[in-house]
């Protein structure tokens, strides 16, 4: 039986690092202080434009406070120092609002701004801290990579976290 060499190193390698964010995931998700918090994965490590991410968020007290992040995985493969994506949040009455969002992935020397041994980066970026959901209900954010590109190699899971907020104590 010929196997390719190469074919087998590259399932390897796909689920070694299926397993290390999964590990990651697993870890973030697990802490008690987030509300909510959910990693998708890109297939091939290419997100295309015609492949919009949705987050749905349920939120049941209007008054609680929250931090919200977002979780970019991007490898050495990303070819520019910044990544946009546009953001549609859907609100419970349906009203629609879109964002643009950037985040540095690359410094202007070359050097990856996220965490991680490798050719795989992590990032976690703050998005809004101390924000309340107007009304309760479900939430939807749809995601889509808006680089120049149709299909943008080099970003292989995208997050979000709520976490829940809670202000320092200020000591005596």
């Amino acid at each position: 039986m010929n196997l390719n060499i190469s074919l087998i190193h590259n399932i390897m390698k796909t689920l070694y690092n299926f397993f290390l964010f999964s590990l990651a995931s697993l870890i973030l998700i697990s802490c008690s202080n987030n509300y909510y918090a959910e990693v998708q994965s890109l297939p091939n490590e290419k997100w295309s434009i015609n492949n919009p991410l949705s987050f749905k968020i349920n939120i049941e007290d209007s008054m609680q406070y929250f931090n919200m992040y977002f979780l970019i995985r991007n490898t050495t493969d990303f070819e520019t120092q910044n990544f946009y994506v546009f953001m549609k949040t859907k609100y419970p009455d349906g009203i629609v609002e879109q964002d643009t969002l950037g985040f540095i992935l690359c410094d202007k020397y070359g050097n990856w701004t996220g965490k991680g041994r490798g050719r795989l980066k992590d990032n976690k970026f703050l998005f809004q801290t101390n924000i309340r959901f107007p009304k309760n209900g479900e939430y939807v954010f749809t995601v889509t990579q808006s680089m120049r590109n149709d299909v943008v190699e080099g970003i292989s899971n995208f997050g979000i976290i709520l976490e829940n907020y809670e202000p320092k104590k200020q000591s005596r």
